[in-house]
Parts: C-alpha cells; structure tokens; sequence
C-alpha cells in the first residue's frame, strides 16, 4: 500500500489549505499526487473484488447463453408438440369419418342399425 499514516496527515493537511484558498502551485501539485496515491491504493484494494465479479459476470454470462440455448429447444419441442397434436386431432377426425362410413355402409347392407340398443 502507498499510503501511510504521514500521507493521510499531510493530505489532510493540504485539504484543509485548499479549503482556505492558501494553496501554492506546489502544494497543489503535491496534493494531486497524494490524490493519484489515494486512488491507486483504492484501486489496488478493490481489485480482488473487481476480478472476482469480473469472473461471476463471465459466469453469468456463459450461464445466460446456456439457457437461452435450452429455452430455444424447449420452444422448438412445445412447438412440435403443438404440430403433433394437431397431427392427432386430423387423424382422428379422419377415423370418425371412416367409421361413420363403415357403420353407413353396414346399415347399408344390413339394412339395420349396427348398434341396437339394449
């Protein structure tokens, strides 16, 4: 770490000389590379944690295209699901017609009702 006890002193000490309007060219020099210290110690000590949500934000994003992935097979599956049903639904509507033919066709034949009652 750059900054020490004697730094956070003389920064103070300088703030409190900005604050007055009493700061020369060299003080103010002086206080911007306290201010560039301060800042680089900040930087330093949020690093770890900036990697580590660099890494979670990676994560999540690897995450995200996976389930997006899985979301566009899961539509695709309903969507064919869908068409299966409606596949079924014709099918089926095709077997009552043929049935209600054959059952005409028996009465037809039969000249009487296929399914007499009890």
């Amino acid at each position: 770490m750059r900054w020490t006890g004697e730094k956070s002193a003389r920064f103070q000490s300088l703030r409190e000389a900005e604050a007055r309007g009493a700061l020369s060219v060299a003080k103010r020099a002086e206080l911007d590379a306290l201010l560039s210290d301060l800042d680089a110690d900040e930087a330093d000590a949020l690093r770890p944690a900036m990697d580590r949500m660099d890494a979670r934000v990676k994560e999540m994003v690897a995450e995200k295209a996976h389930l997006d992935a899985k979301a566009h097979d899961l539509e695709r599956i309903a969507h064919e699901e869908d068409r299966l049903l409606a596949d079924a639904r014709v099918y089926l509507e095709r077997l009552r017609e043929r049935s209600a033919a054959l059952a005409e066709d028996y009465m037809r034949v039969m000249r009487r009702d296929p399914f007499p009652a009890r």
